[in-house]
C-alpha cells in the first residue's frame, strides 16, 4: 500500500499551520535589524548595472553570482529597503517546509514523518536566520530541498520526474558551489537506481553539469583573489567544523554556549532509533537521505583538508533539509511511537528557545548599525569605529553623508564620536552575530582626542557605547591622530560628509 495517497488526496492542514508558523518566524522582524556586513556587500553588488555586479562577486565574494543576479531584478520591482532586500530569502525559507514535507512523501514516508520533518524545518534556528538574511542561503536550502524531493520521485525509475531533477539540481548549482557535492551525491545514487539504464541519468545530469563547468573560470577568478578565501583559512578548520555542526543545532547565535547539547542528544536519538526501531523501507529512506547529507559535508570538508580550504557552515547549508529528514525518519518512524515524538518535542522546544532568544535580545542579533547612526550627535563630524576588516561598513548605509578618512587625510573637527565596544556575554561561533570577534573589538579612545577634546557624555545603546567628545573650536586631525595605538590596520574612521 502507498502510504502517499491519503496525505496527497486532500490539503494537510497541520501543513497549512506549519507552514503558516514558518512564515511568522521568519517574518516577525524582518526590517528591524540593520543590515550586517555581508548584507551590505548585497547592497553594493546590485546598486549598479550587470556589468558591476559581474565585477563585484568576481572580486569581492567567493559565491556564486546567481543569487545577486535575481536580487538585481528583485530590488528594481520592490526597492532595495531593508525589509525588501530580506523577502526574497524569507519567502524562500518558507517554501522550504512544504518541499521538506513533500520530499518525506516523496520517499513513501508516512504522513507523520512528513509533518515532523516540516515541523523541524519550520523551526530549525539555523534556517530561520539565514531566511533574514540578504544572502543565497536560504535560497539554496530550498533549492537543495527541491532537488532532494525531485530525487526521490525520479528514483522509481520515473523519467519526468528525472527532468524536474535536472531543473532543480541546476539550480542548486547555480546557487553555490557547494551545491554541487548534493547533486553528484544524488546522481550516483540515481545511476544505482536506473542501472543497467544509465542514460538518462546522464541527460538529466547535463544541465547541472552545464552550469557547473559555466561557473569554473569564475570560481576560479574568485579563487585567484585572495582576500575571498583567506579570512575563512584564518579560523581554524576544526573551529569551522565545530560551529558548523552546533550552527546546524541551535543557529549561529545561541542563547547558552552549551545550548547545543539538548538538540544534539536528540539526535543521536534519533539515529539509534532510525537503526533499531524502523523498518526497512524508512531505514532505507533514511539511510539515503543521511548519505545525501553526509557527502554535501564530507566531501567539501575533504577538498578543504586536500588544501583548497573554504569550509564554511553556511556554505553546506544545503545538507541541512535531508539531515532533517533523517531525523525526522528516526523520531516519526519508530516503534514504540512515544519514545521518538517526545524526542521531537524536545527537539522543538529548543529551537523555539534559540529563535525567541534572539528576537527578544539585541546582543544576540545582528550589530545594530541603524541605532548607532541614530545616536550620533548632529554637527558631530567624525565617529571612529575599531574594527577587523571594515565590518562597520554598513554605517554609510544609515549614516548619511559618512565616508572612510584615509590614515593620513585631515578633517578640522570640534566634536568626535567614538564607538566603543561592549564585551558579549553571549556565546560566539566567530562567524556571525552581533557577539563575534569579528564584528566590533572596541578600542581606548587616541591620546590626541583626549588631549585636545573633552568627554561630553556617553549614550548606552543595546550593543555599543558611544561616546562624546567636544572642543571649543575646530581641531585638525588625520586619520591616524584619531586611531589609538595598538588599534591595528582594521581600524576604520568614518568623517560625516556635511555637503552629503
Amino acid at each position: 500500500m502507498d502510504r502517499r495517497a491519503p496525505a496527497l488526496a486532500r490539503v494537510d492542514a497541520v501543513l497549512v499551520a506549519l507552514t503558516v508558523v514558518a512564515a511568522g518566524l521568519r517574518l516577525y522582524g524582518l526590517g528591524s535589524q540593520s543590515l550586517w556586513y555581508d548584507e551590505w556587500l548585497t547592497t553594493v553588488a546590485v546598486e549598479g548595472s550587470l556589468g558591476d555586479l559581474v565585477r563585484h562577486v568576481a572580486d569581492r565574494e567567493g559565491i556564486t553570482p546567481t543569487y545577486f543576479l535575481l536580487t538585481w531584478g528583485w530590488v528594481r520591482v520592490v526597492g532595495d529597503g531593508d525589509l525588501a532586500l530580506r523577502l526574497l530569502p524569507a519567502l524562500a525559507g518558507i517554501a522550504t517546509v512544504p518541499v521538506a514535507y513533500y520530499a518525506a512523501l516523496a520517499f513513501d514516508l508516512s504522513r507523520r514523518v512528513a509533518r515532523l520533518a516540516a515541523l523541524l524545518v519550520a523551526v530549525n534556528p539555523l534556517l530561520v536566520w539565514y531566511s533574514q538574511e540578504a544572502r543565497p542561503y536560504s535560497l539554496l536550502a530550498l533549492a537543495a530541498g527541491l532537488s532532494l524531493l525531485t530525487f526521490a520521485r525520479a528514483r522509481p525509475p520515473n523519467t519526468r520526474w528525472l527532468a524536474w531533477w535536472a531543473l532543480a539540481g541546476a539550480a542548486t548549482v547555480a546557487l553555490h558551489y557547494f551545491g554541487a557535492f548534493l547533486v553528484v551525491a544524488e546522481a550516483l545514487l540515481l545511476l544505482l537506481a536506473y542501472r543497467p539504464r544509465w542514460q538518462p541519468v546522464v541527460l538529466a545530469a547535463l544541465p547541472a553539469a552545464a552550469v557547473g563547468l559555466l561557473l569554473v573560470p569564475f570560481a576560479i577568478e574568485q579563487h585567484s583573489n585572495a582576500p575571498n578565501r583567506e579570512w575563512i583559512s584564518a579560523f581554524a578548520l576544526s573551529a569551522r567544523v565545530r560551529d558548523a555542526g552546533r550552527s546546524a543545532l541551535v543557529g549561529p547565535s545561541p542563547p547558552w554556549r552549551d545550548h547545543w547539547v539538548v538538540p544534539a542528544l536528540v539526535v543521536a536519538v534519533a539515529a539509534v532509533l532510525l537503526a533499531t526501531r524502523t523498518d526497512a523501507r524508512d531505514r532505507r529512506a533514511g539511510a539515503v537521505a543521511a548519505g545525501i547529507a553526509a557527502a554535501g559535508i564530507a566531501v567539501p570538508l575533504a577538498v578543504s583538508l586536500a588544501g583548497t580550504d573554504v569550509f564554511l557552515g553556511r556554505y553546506v547549508i544545503g545538507a541541512l533539509v535531508p539531515l532533517v529528514l533523517a531525523v525526522a525518519i528516526g523520531l516519526g518512524a519508530s516503534r514504540p511511537a512515544g519514545v521518538g515524538l517526545a524526542a521531537a518535542g524536545v527537539l522543538t522546544a529548543a529551537s523555539v528557545v534559540a529563535i525567541v532568544a534572539v528576537a527578544r535580545d539585541p546582543g544576540l542579533q545582528r550589530p545594530d548599525w541603524q541605532q548607532v547612526a541614530g545616536a550620533v550627535d548632529e554637527g558631530a563630524t567624525v565617529v571612529v569605529v575599531d574594527v577587523n576588516g571594515g565590518q562597520s561598513s554598513p554605517l554609510e548605509r544609515y549614516l548619511p553623508g559618512a565616508v572612510p578618512l584615509g590614515p593620513d587625510d585631515a578633517v578640522a573637527a570640534d566634536r568626535v564620536d567614538v564607538l566603543v565596544g561592549i564585551p558579549a556575554d553571549e556565546p560566539c561561533n566567530m562567524l556571525v552575530g552581533r557577539a563575534c570577534g569579528m564584528v566590533f573589538l572596541g578600542a581606548d579612545v587616541s591620546d590626541t582626542v583626549r588631549s585636545a577634546f573633552t568627554p561630553a557624555g556617553r549614550d548606552e545603546l543595546d550593543q555599543f557605547a558611544l561616546d562624546h567628545y567636544r572642543a571649543d573650536e575646530p581641531v585638525t586631525l588625520t586619520g591616524a591622530d584619531l586611531v589609538a595605538p595598538g588599534a591595528g590596520a582594521g581600524a576604520v574612521v568614518w568623517v560625516v560628509d556635511p555637503s552629503r
